[in-house]
């Protein structure tokens, strides 16, 4: 049996390249759905200088975009970035490509998961619709039970990267039922726990970091860690729950 790992995301790519391996694009939604950003004009990707697909995020302002702390801090240089916004399949060249001027990373942020966002600023404004963060004025949209979807690019299974815009529909669910990826220390206030719905084993997949996860139009969380492996073994997903999000990094 694997044993979970909990790091973030974007570290397993890192620990790949230092034994060898070529390190994989940065990775999304395992099973769901293919969709299209013209449908999700907010989801965005974040790719390396090199042309490597690295994180997603959601335009939550012309040139503001919200994703993970470790996204960021991960990066080589987090200002060589390019956030792209408006292509669905990242094979194509479609849409706008806008450079990273600025970034900040959650105060509190340190190596692991706790309090895991950041907000970079792009050098020129996108056209493209934003979408709202959930503030503390709407904590109905948590209740457990309730729907939301969870959008990402890239690995959908063990064979290898994809390219295409996906979501997922997830169950909210108390933060035992992400086990083994929740942390010691960690509570409702902190993280989100999203678990595949009814007859499905849809989850987040390694590298699918900085994803939103919606509610009503909302973002109620963020891709922080979970099922790395690709596999039905620990099909879960944990965001960082966006009313943790320093108010001061989203202005």
């Amino acid at each position: 049996m694997r044993k979970p790992n909990r790091r973030p995301l974007t570290v397993l790519l890192a620990a790949a390249a230092l034994v060898g391996v070529a390190a994989t694009p940065a990775a999304a939604v395992r099973g769901g759905t293919d969709t299209t950003t013209a449908a999700n004009p907010f989801v965005v990707a974040l790719e390396t200088a090199g042309g490597e697909q690295w994180c997603t995020g959601a335009l939550i302002a012309p040139t503001k975009v919200l994703t993970a702390g470790h996204c960021v801090a991960e990066a080589d240089d987090p200002t060589s970035l390019r956030v792209i916004a408006g292509r669905t399949d990242l094979t194509g060249s479609a849409g706008q490509v806008r450079r990273v001027k600025g970034f900040e990373i959650d105060p509190r942020y340190a190596t692991g998961l706790h309090h895991d966002s950041a907000v970079v600023t792009l050098d020129r404004p996108l056209n493209r619709r934003t979408v709202r963060v959930a503030t503390t004025r709407d904590e109905k949209l948590y209740r457990y039970g309730r729907t939301a979807t969870v959008y990402g690019f890239g690995r959908t299974g063990d064979g290898g990267p994809g390219t295409h815009l996906k979501k997922a529909v997830l169950t909210l669910s108390p933060l035992s039922g992400c086990d083994p990826y929740v942390l010691p220390g960690e509570t409702p206030q902190l993280k989100v726990c999203g678990r595949p719905g009814p007859g499905t084993t849809d989850s987040i997949c390694k590298g699918d970091s900085g994803g939103p996860l919606v509610v009503d139009g909302v973002v109620i969380g963020i891709v922080s860690t979970g099922n790395k492996y690709c596999d039905d073994q620990y099909p879960v997903s944990v965001f960082t729950r966006a009313t943790d999000v320093p108010p001061e990094i989203l202005s």
